[in-house]
């Protein structure tokens, strides 16, 4: 656990990724993890796992401060679920993590704390709004790490970062004690190198009330999957790198069929998606700005109050057409099982190159699945740290309920 600490302080500092090292409650779960099995008890499933938790989620004994300065909280005296299980289960946490302030930004420019360094490339964005979890999970300080993900902000970032990312079904994963910034939207996500860790960890966090599919073994066969967004929008070695792992799936059949009806959703869930978190996120923070503050990040600030003048009416029938779009949507997978799309709309840009549209493009492919629900899944297939080359990656994306089956079988699509 020294060991670990010290290359956690080491990464935290290299990547501008941590907002405090937990290395007393890590010493002292791995204190504990040791008495267990030093007195015969069994191995739990996450043994002495280190992950981190980004700092909007609670974790006892420290501050949870949302990449902010607006409020100086004390240390919380209790966890929130999600660590809570994963500690029951081994798990050691050791950071908590540098994010966009309030989870409000997929960009991952604005945080207190300054922001996050990409340990690829210190030139290419992160992405946000987790954009510390995936830092130190890409720079192999942690194999595991917790975010939260409203409109895309755990599986961009591990698209930025070449990590894989994880957002589950709609409400398949508890978020007591997570600092909201959509409630409509949010949810608890996992990043992890490894996907078999990854696939442990969603069943921990999910708990065994979760009523999400539970198909075992990556041996299915007669699936069927949707690549009509990919090969309409990734980059040409994109598809031939996917093409080549999607061949080599036994008894897969592809199809191209929705991408009509796909497009129309996404252009569907965006004015949607704007309305409800706009309301949502200034409700939130309504008297946290109502005292005038000029402690928010200046863009955060503005976004926040974009969302002073929406009426309640308008949120509610908003609500109302979600649900509505939420039934009809899952059609779509009449004729797929999965479907797999581009993470973001275009390459990994730098930060220099950030410009007006550059958070729809990160959001356009992400975003959708959160409205809808979906469980959705970012898998790198080239470049990353290693090979220092600009990261890409794809996403997988299931029905709703289906987290299980989509983790199952990605773990064919992974293969190399």
């Amino acid at each position: 656990m020294e060991e670990i600490i010290a290359e956690v302080e080491s990464a935290g500092t290299r990547f501008n990724a941590v907002t405090a090292v937990t290395d007393g409650r890590a010493k002292e779960l791995a204190r504990q993890s040791a008495e267990r099995l030093a007195g015969g008890e069994p191995r739990r499933q996450l043994e002495g796992m280190p992950f981190a938790v980004k700092d909007v989620i609670d974790l006892a004994g420290y501050p949870t401060t949302m990449g902010s300065a607006v409020r100086s909280d004390s240390a919380v005296t209790t966890s929130a679920l999600v660590v809570s299980r994963l500690e029951d289960a081994g798990a050691i946490p050791v950071a908590k993590t540098n994010c966009q302030e309030y989870s409000y930004g997929i960009l991952g420019d604005e945080s207190a704390f300054g922001r996050v360094i990409n340990p690829i490339d210190p030139d290419l964005c992160t992405a946000g709004s987790s954009s510390g979890s995936a830092a130190m999970v890409a720079a192999d300080a942690v194999p595991l790490a917790l975010g939260t993900d409203t409109a895309g902000s755990v599986r961009v970032p591990a698209a930025c970062q070449g990590v894989l990312g994880f957002k589950p079904s709609f409400g398949a994963v508890p978020v007591e004690g997570v600092f909201p910034l959509s409630p409509a939207f949010d949810t608890v996500g996992l990043f992890a190198a490894d996907l078999g860790l990854l696939s442990v960890a969603f069943d921990v966090i999910a708990g065994t009330e979760s009523q999400t599919e539970h198909i075992g073994g990556a041996a299915e066969s007669g699936k069927t999957i949707d690549l009509s967004l990919l090969g309409a929008s990734a980059d040409r070695d994109v598809q031939d790198q996917v093409t080549d792992r999607v061949c080599a799936v036994p008894n897969l059949a592809v199809t191209s069929t929705n991408g009509p009806a796909l497009l129309e959703l996404i252009d569907e869930c965006a004015p949607i998606y704007d309305f409800v978190r706009r309301y949502e996120a200034f409700e939130i923070h309504r008297e946290l700005i109502a005292g005038g503050t000029d402690d928010y990040q200046p863009g955060v600030r503005a976004k926040i109050l974009f969302g002073q003048n929406l009426t309640g009416e308008e949120y509610r029938e908003n609500l109302d057409a979600l649900a509505r779009l939420r039934t009809r949507a899952v059609k779509v997978f009449d004729s797929a099982d999965f479907l797999l799309t581009p993470a973001i709309d275009g390459p990994v840009i730098r930060w220099e190159d950030i410009v007006t549209d550059s958070a729809a493009k990160f959001m356009y492919y992400s975003m959708p699945f959160n409205v809808l629900g979906w469980p959705a899944l970012t898998i790198p297939v080239a470049g990353g740290i290693e090979s220092q080359e600009l990261p890409e990656s794809v996403q997988l994306v299931g029905p709703p309920g289906s987290d299980r089956a989509l983790l199952s079988f990605a773990a064919q699509l992974c293969r190399k």
